[in-house]
C-alpha cells in the first residue's frame, strides 16, 4: 500500500508506504509543508497504519523546507490518539537539515514524545538501526 501526495501545484510532498520487507511504514516528506499538506498527508499514513497495524514507523524529513511547526498542535490532539489506536508504538524521525525543520521536530518530540517511543535522528542509516533493533527487542 503506497500514496503519493500533491500539492496544488502538482508537486509531491509526501510518499508513504508500508514498507513490508523492513516492517516499518515509511514516509518520505519533501519541500515546504502548509498546515493543509501536513494534515492530508498525515491522515494517508494514518490509513496506512490503521490497515498495516504496524508498530514501527520511518518518518524521513531529509527533503523538508522550512517550519512545519505549525502542525504539530493538530497532530498532538488529533493524529496522535488515531496513531496510537491504530497501534504506533516506535517512531524515527529523521530531522530537516537547518534550524527550523529541526526546531519543527524538537517541538513534536516535546508534545507527544511520552505517548510511544520517538528519536530524533540526523541520518537514516541511525534510525533504520535503531527501529531493527526496536523490533528485535519486541520479539
Amino acid at each position: 500500500m503506497r500514496h503519493d501526495f500533491q500539492n496544488s501545484f502538482g508537486k509531491t510532498f509526501l510518499i508513504t508506504e508500508f514498507d513490508k520487507p523492513n516492517n516499518w511504514i515509511y514516509n518520505n516528506w519533501q519541500g515546504l509543508l502548509s498546515l493543509e499538506g501536513v494534515i492530508q498527508g498525515s491522515t494517508g499514513v494514518l490509513e496506512i497504519l490503521q490497515h498495516s497495524q504496524c508498530p514501527y514507523m520511518l518518518n524521513d524529513n531529509r527533503g523538508v523546507l522550512g517550519s512545519w511547526k505549525q502542525a504539530n498542535e493538530w497532530i498532538e490532539a488529533q493524529w496522535m490518539p488515531q496513531a496510537l489506536a491504530a497501534g504506533l508504538r516506535y517512531h524515527a524521525h529523521i530531522v530537516a537539515p537547518g534550524v527550523f525543520g529541526q526546531a519543527s521536530a524538537e517541538d513534536m518530540h516535546l508534545r507527544v514524545g511520552n505517548s510511544f517511543q520517538m528519536r530524533l535522528f540526523e541520518n537514516i542509516e541511525e534510525a533504520q538501526t535503531w527501529l531493527r533493533h526496536m523490533q528485535q527487542s519486541a520479539s
